[in-house]
């Protein structure tokens, strides 16, 4: 028991020590080098106001070879998926739709749609609902900031 209990703080120094390989999502793409200007931010205010601090990282960079300049209109909906025998709906697809035109000097301007759904199952208190579709809005602008990018990067 001696032995196990001298072993116990060996173990977790190495288990501390080793990392579990994380590295950031950009951190090893050297091609981002462009730089990203809003120019007009329309439609749902929560998620515009996600994204936009999410884009903050790619404003103007002295250093930056291209520079883009974006207007993004985003729709965001709420739609009942299914309901219960009482007509009391059950589950909900939430939508985001967001339009976006991108203008550069090497290009002609280029309307692109990025489109993302979810289903969530209705909550017993509302609260915790609003809160879970925050959370939801949130994952959403991340994931068409990442579209955004990618298709930057391809230019």
């Amino acid at each position: 028991m001696i032995k196990i209990k001298k072993l116990i703080p060996f173990f977790l120094i190495i288990i501390f020590l080793n990392n579990c390989g994380y590295t950031p999502k950009y951190a090893l793409n050297k091609n981002i080098n462009f730089s990203i200007e809003l120019m007009e931010l329309k439609g749902d205010r929560e998620f515009n106001n996600s994204l936009k601090s999410k884009l903050t990282r790619y404003e103007k960079k002295d250093n930056s070879e291209k520079n883009y300049e974006i207007k993004l209109t985003s729709e965001y909906n709420k739609k009942i998926k299914s309901k219960d025998i009482t007509g009391l709906a059950q589950e909900y697809e939430l939508v985001i739709i967001v339009n976006a035109i991108v203008k550069s000097d090497s290009i002609d301007p280029k309307k692109l749609v990025f489109e993302e759904k979810f289903t969530i199952n209705k909550f017993e208190d509302s609260f915790e609902e609003k809160k879970y579709e925050k959370i939801i809005k949130e994952n959403f602008s991340t994931a068409i900031l990442d579209r955004i990018i990618s298709y930057l990067m391809k230019l």
